[in-house]
Order: C-alpha cells, then sequence, then structure tokens
C-alpha cells in the first residue's frame, strides 16, 4: 500500500555528478514546483510553514518551446521575483520517462534494484545501464496477493538536462517527481481517509483520471479528452459527454472489479471553468457518486488569482512534503 511517496527502492547512476530519485526530498519554507511542457512552462510557487501550508504565493505559465527559450523564460521570472535560492520540485515530461508495471522478484532487498532494472530492459529504448531508476508499490488486490510494482526509468543523460536546467536557473532540486504521482499531494486527498475518491484533471487536449483509496493511488489512467473538445458540445451534441463519461466509467468498472472495494463516493474536476460545470450538469444525471471541484488551499483569497489549467500539476507538484 502506498503510505506515502517515498519509494521502497533508489537507484542512483555511477556517472552522473548529482545523486537523486524520482521521488527523495528535503523540507523547506517554500517550494516551486516546476512543469515543462511542449508549450511552456508551468511555475507555481506555494509556502510550506508551520502556519501556512501550500497557499499559492505565485503561480504563472510561461508561453515557450524548445529547451534553451523555455530555460530563458523560467531564469527570468525567477530572477525577476529574486528566487534563486528557492527549492524546487520538477516533474519529468510523460514522454521522457517509462512507467511499467511489473511483477516484484522474490529476492532480497539488496537484491532487487539489479532484478528490476533487468526486467524492464526490453521494455525500453535506451541502455538500462544508463537509466535512472525508482520504484513505487501499487495495492495489492484481494482477488490476487501477487505484489505488483510500478517501475520509472529514464535516459539518464534526460535527467541530467532537468537537473541543470533547474540549477542554472538558482533554484534548489529537491525532486523530480511524475505526473502519476503528484496529485496525491492535493489537500482533498490526503484528506480522504477511508474514502474513495477520483480526481479528473482536464488540460487543453487530454486528461488524467486518478483513483484514490484511503490516500493511496489504486489507479491513474490518461486519455485524449481535453477542454478544447468539451468546448465544442452544443445542446444538439453532446456526445463528447458521453465519450469522457466512457472513458471514466472503464476506469472506476477496473478500480471495482479488479480490487473489490466497492465503488468511488466523489470524483473533484479540475479546473472549474464554464466548460466543465456544463459538462458537469450533464453527467451528474448519468452517474451514481457525487461531483465536485477541485479547490485550490487559498481559493477563498481575493489575492490570488485563479489557477491555470495548465497550472494545475506544477501546483501539485509544489504540494510535495507540505502539511
Amino acid at each position: 500500500m502506498i503510505k506515502s511517496q517515498a519509494p521502497i527502492l533508489t537507484i542512483y547512476t555511477q556517472r552522473t555528478e548529482f545523486q537523486l530519485s524520482f521521488f527523495s526530498s528535503i523540507k523547506t519554507d517554500t517550494q516551486i514546483g516546476v512543469d515543462f511542457q511542449p508549450t511552456g512552462v508551468a511555475v507555481v510557487q506555494v509556502e510550506n510553514t508551520k502556519k501556512v501550508a501550500g497557499k499559492i504565493l505565485r503561480s504563472v505559465y510561461l508561453p515557450s518551446r524548445g529547451q534553451q527559450a523555455q530555460l530563458e523564460s523560467l531564469r527570468n521570472w525567477i530572477t525577476k521575483h529574486s528566487l534563486q535560492r528557492a527549492s524546487c520540485v520538477c516533474l519529468i515530461a510523460d514522454t521522457d520517462c517509462d512507467i511499467n508495471q511489473i511483477e516484484k522478484p522474490e529476492v532480497d532487498d539488496s537484491e532487487l534494484a539489479q532484478a528490476l532494472t533487468w526486467r524492464i530492459k526490453d521494455l525500453v529504448s535506451y541502455e538500462v545501464d544508463s537509466a535512472v531508476v525508482d520504484v513505487y508499490p501499487m495495492p495489492v488486490s484481494g482477488k490476487n496477493n501477487t505484489q505488483q510494482v510500478s517501475v520509472v526509468s529514464a535516459d539518464e543523460k534526460t535527467v541530467a538536462a532537468y537537473v541543470q536546467s533547474i540549477q542554472s536557473s538558482g533554484m534548489k532540486l529537491l525532486a523530480i517527481d511524475i505526473h502519476d504521482l503528484v496529485t496525491g499531494n492535493l489537500p482533498v486527498v490526503r484528506q480522504g481517509f477511508k474514502k474513495a475518491q477520483a480526481i479528473l484533471s482536464l488540460g487543453d487536449s487530454a486528461g488524467v483520471l486518478s483513483i484514490f483509496n484511503d490516500t493511496d493511488l489504486y489507479l491513474s489512467r490518461h486519455f485524449k479528452i481535453g477542454l478544447s473538445q468539451l468546448g465544442f458540445a452544443s445542446g444538439e451534441d453532446q456526445s463528447i459527454y458521453d465519450n469522457l463519461l466512457l472513458e471514466v466509467q472503464r476506469s472506476m468498472d477496473y478500480y471495482e472489479s479488479y480490487y473489490g472495494l466497492g465503488s468511488v463516493s466523489v470524483m473533484e474536476i479540475f479546473p472549474r471553468t464554464s466548460v466543465t460545470e456544463k459538462m458537469v450538469l450533464y453527467l451528474q444525471n448519468l452517474i451514481s457518486y457525487d461531483i465536485d471541484f477541485v479547490v485550490t488551499n487559498n481559493a477563498d483569497s481575493d489575492q490570488t488569482p485563479e489557477l491555470d489549467s495548465r497550472c494545475f500539476h506544477a501546483y501539485c507538484a509544489a504540494l510535495r512534503g507540505t502539511h
């Protein structure tokens, strides 16, 4: 069961000048989440103190394409706000890493690293000898007692490029994380003890559904339906809503049948816009669970602008380790 994002295994490559796993972390008073995307960089800064944790201090989407242009945009923004020594959690793009779910080898912990590395050698396009690898356990099904683990891997040069980008901007890199896990940092998930809930996040052309039970991640599924497609729905043609519902229901059915833990009680959606509000009115009459919208910690503050949908995962990353 995933009680935290701490891995059961950390593997460091031998030839790099840095030592960093995907999930290692250090506590600081403020954190910045960075998400490099094809068309720009999402940056969110949150406060992380005993009195105030997770409050959004700044958030921005910096339009830019290409590694050099994005690095320049990020560096300029960091310099403008004097955040050169701020702590940072950086997301690695889904296209830059591989996540493979495999059966946990029956070996001693001292041999687990090597066993997992060889298990994925035929599943990745790069040499495993030059890979950065980390792992997190998946919950065990009541119908199948086999322990499955998700192995996260990326080419060493790719990880090095992320590390160098953050360090050259002046920030202190605390962790490289993945999109599938950071949604679990949301307060609504952390407070979901003994509760089955889903988080549906929608980007411009794609979405991600994550299902949690008792704060543990059970399933994360990506699909090619986003805000732009939903925006074309009309009174006469609402088939796109049915398509989205089908994608969601497939995930719900798998969760229920494989784990046997009952059904999800609520689905939280981000962002809240006129498009998603219209969609919810349609869906609510067709499902048995409740639908609500994800609320950021300080969404009631007049001084905090609405979080850009492109900054959602950067916000979740920035929340890592807050309380």
